[in-house]
């Protein structure tokens, strides 16, 4: 119970910070783990975040970095949850509102909205969620398959996991269709400065 009590706390602090605390407590976070790029995490650790009241995961190994809310640059001719780019060490990082991806009301951003920072095929996309909550360790025999639907849209649903809350845990690798990355990273090409 205490265990649980402190990691709410910190889970509120966390969501409290600014963008280069948010950074700081990042490469804390990695150094104190001993991970680098040679050296993957973990692949039974998850990072939580909240999405119109519903708790998500993707594998630790797939978040880049956890960064505030910017102003984005709209990319015209675009679907409406992506929401444009950033450049982000000097990388031009296509943005992404993940609630208006899964279909979701469109909400105001609020200080704890910040944007995580993944990689789907090499490449940085920016994930916008209402909040980060915590890094769970979620073994495999913990998540429970999702149900089948025939609609390949569910494709990016990869289990369920039960802790204080329901986890849907994703797979960023099919958030975006191949098409739809082929299209971004195109435009993102295409406005790279020489």
């Amino acid at each position: 119970m205490q265990e649980q009590r402190i990691q709410s706390d910190i889970a509120s602090l966390l969501s409290q910070l600014n963008g280069e605390q948010i950074d700081t407590v990042t490469a804390y976070l990695h150094e104190l783990s001993g991970e680098n790029e040679e050296h993957k995490v973990s692949s039974d650790k998850y990072l939580t975040f909240w999405c119109n009241n519903q708790l998500f995961g993707i594998g630790i190994g797939q978040v880049v970095q956890i960064v505030h809310m910017m102003d984005i640059t709209p990319l015209p001719d675009f679907p409406s949850y992506i929401k444009g780019i950033l450049s982000i060490r000097g990388e031009l990082t296509p943005i992404m509102d993940l609630r208006l991806r899964l279909g979701q009301q469109v909400s105001d951003y609020s200080e704890r909205t910040c944007i995580i920072l993944i990689r789907i095929d090499s490449r940085s996309f920016g994930l916008i969620v209402d909040a980060v909550n915590d890094v769970e360790t979620i073994s495999p025999q913990d998540i429970c398959p999702p149900p089948q639907q025939s609609d390949h849209k569910a494709n990016y649903l990869i289990g369920i996991a039960q802790r204080t809350q329901v986890i849907l845990l994703l797979d960023v690798d099919y958030i975006l269709s191949e098409k739809e990355i082929g299209e971004i990273i195109d435009v993102s090409n295409q406005t790279e400065c020489p």
